[in-house]
C-alpha cells in the first residue's frame, strides 16, 4: 500500500503484478476494495493500480476542495497517478462514474491515458428519457436527507439495477462515511454531465465501452450502447451486471482482457492463464499434425502441460484442424432442428458452428481459450454480416460466462481430456446448461485405426461420463472430415439431455 499526495488529497494505491499499467477507478463507494477479486484474476499480465478516489476511505482531504469542478479534479487524480508511476499512456478502466472519471481523464490527459475502458458510466443526459433519470437521483437524494442512508441505497438498487446487481449490493459491507460522501457529491452530480464529446471523438479509436451482460434495460447499460453509438464504437458486453466484477470476477477479467487484446492495446507475449492453470478452451480435431504420417495424427499432449500462448500461437495462420466450414454432421443436427434455443459452442476456435446458429436465427455465443482464435472468428462474422457472441474463456469455468444455455455444442473437445479433466469439464457443462438442455458431442472413435491423433472414445467412457444427471437420447457412429483432405475420421454423435 502507497500513498500519493496530490492537491487537497492523500491518495491510497496498490499495485499489483507486473506488465502493462492498467488502473481501475471504482464508483460508488470509491474504493480499491470492489475490484479485490478481479484484480487477482489480471495481476499475471498488468501491472493492475487500484486505489480509492479522493474522498472515500483511505484517501483523505486535507485541504480545500473545489466542489464545482469535482469530476476534473478526478481525471486529475488519475493523471497524477500514472505520471507518479512512471508508465504512460496507461490502460484506464473504470466502473460506473468511475467510468465518467476515466472519460474525463482521457480527454483532458490524452497523453497520459491510452486504452479507456467505459464499464456502464451513467451519463443518463445522453438517454432519451435522461432527464427523468436526473430527477429520479434528485429524488433519491432527498430521501437520504429524510430517512437516511439505508433505505435511500436500498431504493436506488431497486430502481435503477437487475435483480442479480441487487443481491450482490445488498450483501456487500456499507460504509456509511463513503455513503454519505456520494450521496452529497456524486449521486445527482456524475449522471448529469455533459461529456466533452468532440475530444472523446478525437480519441474514439482509444474507447472500448463496455457493459454487463444482464444489464439490458437498466439506465447505465442502455446509455453505454448509446454513447457508443455516438462515438462509432462497437460496446463490449462482459459477464453479469453492473457490479459483474464482484459477481463474476474470473469470467469478468476474461472478458476484458479479450477486449483489450482486440484493441490492440499492450499485452505480453503467451501470458498465463489468470487462474494459474493451463486448460485449453478449444476443440481440436489435429492440433500437432505433421505432414507424412498416416493421416496426420499425433498424440496430443494432456490439456495440463499447454499453455494459453501455446494455444493463442496455434492460430498466427489458418491452423491445420481448422476446416473453415461446419462439420458435415453438426450441419446435420442442425437441420433436424436439434440444435435450438441459446447455444453456447465450447472450443469454437474460428466460429463456424456459432456462425451456422447465427445464420439459423439462434442466439449463438462461441467461448475459446486463444484470443487469436476469436479475432478469426469476428472478422467472418463481419465478413457475412453475422452478429455472433464471442468470449474469451476456459471449459473448464463456464460458470464465469454468467449465462445459461439450452444447448451445448462440442466439436472435438471431449476427447482431449484425461479422466479427471473431462470429469470437470462435464460438471461445467451441466451447470450452464438449462433443465431439459441438450449437449451435442462430436469426439473421436476407438474405431478410428492407428494410435495417433487425439485420445480414442469408447461407448463405455460415453455411457460411464453421462451416467448421473443425464440422459443419452442418441450414441451413434459417424465421421468427422479431415481439415487435410484424408478420408472421413471415425467418430462418435452423441445427444445427451440434462435432466
Amino acid at each position: 500500500m502507497s500513498y500519493l499526495d496530490v492537491p487537497g488529497a492523500r491518495l491510497y494505491y496498490e499495485t499489483h503484478g507486473s506488465g502493462p499499467t492498467l488502473v481501475m477507478i471504482a464508483g460508488a463507494g470509491g474504493t480499491a476494495d470492489v475490484f479485490r477479486r478481479v484484480t487477482e484474476h489480471l495481476m499475471a499480465r498488468y501491472m493492475v493500480v487500484i486505489y480509492d478516489r479522493r474522498g472515500f476511505s483511505r484517501s483523505r482531504l486535507d485541504g480545500p476542495q473545489d466542489y464545482g469542478r469535482r469530476l476534473a479534479t478526478d481525471a486529475d487524480d488519475v493523471q497524477r497517478l500514472i505520471t507518479h508511476l512512471g508508465d504512460d499512456p496507461a490502460i484506464v478502466f473504470g466502473a460506473s462514474s468511475g467510468a465518467i472519471v476515466a472519460l474525463t481523464a482521457l480527454a483532458r490527459h490524452p497523453a497520459a491515458v491510452g486504452t479507456v475502458i467505459p464499464f456502464e458510466p451513467p451519463v443518463m443526459r445522453y438517454l432519451p428519457d435522461g432527464q427523468k433519470w436526473i430527477d429520479v437521483f434528485a429524488e433519491l437524494y432527498e430521501m437520504y436527507r429524510r430517512v437516511g442512508i439505508g433505505p435511500a441505497l436500498e431504493a436506488f438498487r431497486d430502481r435503477t439495477f437487475p435483480p442479480s446487481d441487487r443481491l450482490v449490493m445488498a450483501g456487500a459491507p456499507r460504509n456509511d462515511a463513503n455513503a454519505a460522501y456520494w450521496f452529497e457529491h456524486e449521486l445527482r452530480q456524475y449522471p448529469a454531465v455533459e461529456l466533452d464529446l468532440a475530444a472523446l471523438r478525437t480519441y474514439a479509436d482509444r474507447i472500448v465501452p463496455a457493459v454487463g451482460r444482464d444489464g439490458h434495460g437498466y439506465p447505465a447499460h442502455d446509455v453505454t450502447e448509446v454513447l457508443g453509438q455516438t462515438l462509432g464504437r462497437t460496446v463490449v458486453e462482459l459477464p453479469g451486471g453492473h457490479v459483474g466484477c464482484v459477481s463474476y470476477p474470473e469470467g469478468f477479467a476474461l472478458g476484458l482482457v479479450a477486449a483489450l487484446e482486440r484493441t490492440g492495446a499492450p499485452i505480453p507475449q503467451s501470458p498465463p492463464n489468470p487462474a494459474g492453470h493451463d486448460h485449453p478452451g478449444h476443440g481440436d480435431l489435429d492440433r500437432d499434425h505433421q505432414p507424412g504420417h498416416n493421416g496426420g495424427y499425433h498424440a496430443t499432449h494432456s490439456p495440463g502441460l499447454m499453455s494459453p500462448g501455446e494455444w493463442d500461437d496455434s492460430y498466427v495462420a489458418t491452423p491445420h484442424w481448422d476446416l473453415g466450414r461446419p462439420q458435415p454432421a453438426m450441419r446435420a443436427l442442425a437441420d433436424r432442428g436439434i440444435i435450438e434455443g441459446r447455444v453456447l459452442d465450447v472450443g469454437c476456435g474460428t466460429g463456424e458452428h456459432v456462425l451456422m446458429c447465427t445464420a439459423l436465427g439462434l442466439d449463438a455465443t462461441g467461448v475459446d481459450l486463444a484470443p487469436a482464435a476469436l479475432r478469426a472468428a469476428e472478422d467472418k462474422a463481419r465478413q457475412r454480416g453475422l452478429s455472433a457472441q464471442f468470449v474469451l474463456g476456459d471449459a473448464q469455468r463456464l460458470t464465469d460466462l454468467g449465462r445459461s444455455y439450452e444447448t451445448v455444442l462440442d466439436c472435438g473437445l471431449f476427447h482431449i481430456f484425461d479422466d479427471d479433466e473431462r470429469a470437470t469439464y462435464v460438471d461445467n457443462v451441466r451447470s450452464v446448461l438449462t433443465p431439459g438442455g441438450r449437449y451435442l458431442m462430436l469426439c473421436f472413435s476407438d474405431q478410428e485405426p492407428g494410435d495417433q491423433g487425439p485420445r480414442r472414445v469408447t461407448l463405455d467412457d460415453i455411457t460411464t461420463t453421462f451416467a448421473d444427471g443425464w440422459r443419452i437420447d442418441s450414441l451413434e457412429p459417424t465421421t468427422l472430415d479431415s481439415p487435410t483432405g484424408s478420408a472421413g475420421i471415425q467418430a462418435w454423435q452423441v445427444i445427451v439431455t440434462r435432466i
